[in-house]
């Protein structure tokens, strides 16, 4: 008994050790390499502004109703892209720190 105790204690002890720093490596090391691929974006053409009309005597501007949902889609389009461009600077510079 005395015997199986002089073995079975150093064992423990070391289980013990190498459990512990192997707990603590995963939590202290948790290094996330990052790719980032940047996707070729094409960027979207603005509408062409012969549809729109400017009168002179008032001062006014006039244009179908189809160009300004052409104006919107661009600007929606360009939004997302800057989103885009702005969370990947964002990442980059969260990784060199």
């Amino acid at each position: 008994m005395q015997k199986m105790r002089k073995i079975i204690l150093p064992v423990l002890v070391i289980i013990a050790i190498s459990s512990m720093l192997s707990i603590t490596n995963c939590a202290t090391n948790h290094k996330i390499e990052y790719i980032y691929d940047v996707h070729d974006i094409s960027f979207p053409l603005f509408p062409d502004p012969e549809a729109v009309t400017y009168d002179e005597k008032t001062g006014t501007v006039s244009m179908p109703l189809w160009y300004w949902q052409k104006i919107a889609e661009y600007k929606i389009e360009i939004d997302a892209i800057e989103a885009y461009f702005d969370k990947l600077n964002k990442l980059q510079m969260t990784k060199e720190k």
